[in-house]
């Protein structure tokens, strides 16, 4: 079995599947407000398609490139047209940008958020933790570009949280998009950044969980997608790692479901888009151990 996948399940998904998918009514989205950060490019636009095939009524989405937020409004609001979806620009890393992103939001959603999906992300260049040179400004640039992951993956997510809990109804979900190599042992070289500032976001996550138990929070390794991300990673060129790719419908359907009080049960923990839901539903009991799909200490070895 390849380190990357987990056995909690026994059947794993690389497409998605019946009971997942948007279009079930007990999944519908319909009345519900959608808030999806990095929307406009490569997973997100998977997320937003999804939560518009569920029937969201209203889809906020937020990014940094504008013109990307308006070709996706546009696209998605083509052929969903009971779904009204409006692009945001801002930095989820800049307090300013998300409170302006927020105060916009409330007024054309006075209702409040239903459900944020914290997608968006940011991968550092993929290398070796460098020795120090001799050359402050060269540096400051390595330094810099490795804080930026921690700028979007961890203080992105805070932000987004903050404002989620000041605009939240009632049980409304926050779905926080990780990644595997924030968990998966041995770690990855070359990836200190990335994975760290991702496990520190999910830590983050579930502690907003314990602060907030009228609230739904959950941590989601989202699968292996082809996207831009990705092929800055590198790992497509490994040819000694096989990578087991997935559909990129297969988060957003699993994200949709998460969304849906099927999986209520399931608040506040780590989970795996490629998991089946009928397996982790008949886990139900098993999964509800204070301690089970969390991230912490599970022994010394």
């Amino acid at each position: 079995m390849p380190l990357w996948e987990t056995d909690y399940t026994t059947t794993f998904h690389h497409q998605s599947y019946p009971a997942i998918s948007p279009t079930r009514p007990e999944l519908s989205a319909a009345t519900k407000t959608i808030f999806i950060s990095g929307g406009g490019r490569g997973l997100g636009t998977s997320i937003v398609d999804a939560f518009a095939q569920a029937g969201a009524s209203h889809i906020i989405v937020t990014g940094r490139n504008a013109s990307s937020l308006e070709a996706i409004a546009l696209r998605v609001h083509a052929a969903h047209p009971s779904t009204k979806v409006t692009g945001l620009p801002g930095d989820v890393s800049r307090e300013a940008d998300v409170a302006h992103v927020f105060a916009q939001a409330k007024a054309i959603a006075p209702a409040g958020i239903d459900v944020l999906v914290a997608n968006a992300g940011y991968l550092s260049t993929v290398a070796p933790v460098p020795a120090a040179t001799s050359s402050a400004q060269a540096d400051d640039a390595v330094t810099a570009d490795w804080w930026r992951g921690f700028e979007v993956n961890v203080k992105g997510v805070y932000l987004l949280a903050r404002h989620f809990l000041a605009a939240a109804t009632p049980n409304a979900v926050f779905l926080n998009v990780s990644a595997a190599a924030c968990h998966l042992n041995p770690a990855f070289p070359g990836f200190s950044s990335y994975a760290s500032s991702k496990i520190g976001a999910s830590r983050l996550v579930e502690t907003l969980q314990i602060e907030n138990p009228g609230l739904r929070f959950y941590n989601i390794q989202p699968g292996v997608v082809k996207t831009d991300m990705l092929a800055k990673s590198g790992l497509e060129e490994m040819g000694s790692v096989q990578l087991p790719y997935d559909d990129p419908e297969l988060p957003g359907h699993f994200l949709v479901w998460l969304a849906s009080p099927e999986a209520e049960f399931l608040k506040g923990k780590f989970l795996w888009a490629n998991w089946d839901v009928d397996e982790l539903t008949a886990k139900r009991d098993e999964i509800a151990a204070e301690n089970k799909l969390k991230t912490g200490l599970v022994g010394w070895a």
